[in-house]
């Protein structure tokens, strides 16, 4: 297998609430200040606050308020995504709000067309739930990615540090997901899941067996769940192993599929990780994620969001899902084109 593109944990989405304009300056300048630390230039960092300022103000004014998902992007393209999430009545006419001009009744942009025309990825998902607007922006030009995805990984409430943690490698036409749920919160959850995750990332390719030197790594850690895919490339079936409730699902065509994981916990007593293949049916979404989300979810009760990007797909289960008594992480990744 080709070496992988990157080899530690990912980082984390802050979520900023807003609920009224100087919480709209505040996801404005979450975005400048991580533009800065990264060096990006001057331009995008423009654009970023601009979208930002658009996004929140737009929440306000039509869903009374929502909440701004901000997260550095290291590749495949370096830069900055944007995730702006309300449960207002949705957009009656997208096609309408997109045009130029169309004014988020007294915002400083234009509307959702300048969020679109400023972004380097646009995409949303809207219902009488409630509205989902992706916004990207990259900081260099990087080739297409031989398969999409999206993330949220969020702290628990009050902490600093996320006990959870997620790694994307990629391998060409192939990757390896894995997703960490260190046992409990804050500083100590989230070592055990950082060793767990540089232990994968160090082994070859098979997912039980990296799965059982992670255990052997974490007895000196507090322990975690954890669960690994992987997709060798041209491989036409997906491989994985988990160990306790981090839940991996397969959706294809509206129906979905379950991931068998084991009872136990990395770094606690004996653990013997098994894997089980599954079938890489090209355009479906392989979702893991940590038991901060309540797995009583189903695509089917969102029709289209299947077909959005993986980032839409991830941040929609956050926002209706969260159980709000955990840290929280949701990876969702495309086999394929959809």
């Amino acid at each position: 297998m080709p070496s992988v593109t990157v080899a530690r944990r990912r980082p984390g989405s802050v979520a900023v609430p807003v609920t009224d304009a100087t919480q709209v300056g505040e996801a404005r300048r979450l975005a400048a200040r991580i533009c800065a630390d990264a060096g990006f230039d001057e331009t995008l960092a423009g654009q970023a606050a601009i979208v930002a300022t658009e996004l929140g103000t737009n929440m306000l004014r039509h869903a009374g308020g929502g909440e701004m998902l901000v997260r550095r992007m290291e590749e495949p393209g370096d830069g900055l995504e944007l995730i702006a999430l309300d449960r207002g009545p949705g957009i009656p006419d997208v096609g309408r709000a997109l045009q130029d001009g169309h004014s988020s009744r007294g915002s400083q942009g234009t509307g959702l067309g300048a969020v679109q025309r400023l972004s380097t990825r646009f995409e949303l998902f809207t219902a009488s739930g409630g509205t989902a607007v992706m916004a990207r922006f990259e900081a260099a030009a990087a080739p297409p990615p031989a398969f999409e995805h999206g993330a949220v990984c969020i702290p628990f409430p009050g902490e600093t540090e996320c006990g959870d943690a997620w790694l994307l490698d990629r391998t060409g036409e192939g990757f390896r997901l894995l997703v960490v749920d260190g046992l409990g919160h804050g500083h100590q959850a989230h070592e055990a899941a950082g060793t767990i995750c540089e232990t994968v990332a160090s082994h070859l390719p098979g997912p039980a067996a990296a799965l059982e030197d992670a255990h052997l790594a974490a007895r000196a850690t507090r322990g975690a769940a954890a669960a690994l895919a992987e997709l060798a490339p041209g491989a036409r079936t997906v491989r994985f192993a988990g160990v306790g409730n981090v839940t991996g699902a397969l959706v294809a065509s509206g129906a979905s599929h379950s991931l068998v994981s084991i009872n136990g916990t990395l770094g606690h007593g004996v653990v013997k990780p098994r894997e089980f293949s599954y079938a890489a049916a090209p355009g479906a979404l392989l979702i893991l994620a940590s038991d901060g989300l309540a797995t009583r979810w189903s695509l089917e009760a969102y029709p289209g969001l299947g077909a959005r990007h993986p980032a839409l797909v991830a941040a929609v289960l956050y926002r209706d899902f969260w159980r709000r008594r955990d840290d929280v992480t949701v990876v969702a990744v495309r086999l394929g084109g959809r």
